[in-house]
């Protein structure tokens, strides 16, 4: 199947301020807080190189510590499939998102590999993926993956 083509360089990506509380919702705040994450799930726009992010999935039963995430990959899956089939295929797998402990958010090693790992191994319909990393204030790491390079966009995330 031929994959959907975005350009990183120059990619849109809408995100409803609503959703945004959501996902900074999530940031591990206190000393107790445990890393959390999820999957991104939203619409394509290839004409005008725009991906808007629809849904943030989370199962609340991961295995995770300050540190590290294992995310419960068989529970966001049923999420994904239900949405996917609910919207007639029109919402689809974007990428992924989680925490980190610290303020300027940035992935570890461990994250590199499994962004990469995951782009090989998912199924998804376009050319790129998407990764968040939160931080402990507002400040987020975001960037597109498309097998070969890590891309942050001149336009990052638009909200709306």
């Amino acid at each position: 199947m031929k994959k959907i083509k975005f350009n990183p360089k120059s990619l849109l990506v809408n995100l409803d301020k609503k959703l945004l509380t959501e996902l900074l919702s999530y940031r591990q705040i206190r000393d107790c807080d445990k890393e959390t994450g999820g999957v991104l799930m939203g619409e394509l726009y290839p004409n005008s190189n725009r991906i808007k992010i629809t849904h943030i999935l989370i199962c609340k039963h991961s295995n995770n510590s300050r540190y590290g995430l294992e995310l419960n990959i068989e529970c966001l899956q049923k999420q994904m499939n239900k949405i996917w089939k609910d919207s007639n295929g029109t919402i689809t797998y974007l990428g992924d998102w989680h925490t980190h402990p610290e303020f300027n958010p940035k992935p570890s090693y461990i994250d590199y590999k499994t962004f990469v790992k995951n782009y090989y191994i998912s199924k998804f319909e376009q050319n790129i993926l998407l990764y968040i990393i939160l931080g402990l204030d507002k400040r987020i790491w975001f960037k597109s993956f498309n097998g070969f390079r890590f891309q942050q966009s001149i336009n990052e995330i638009i909200f709306y």
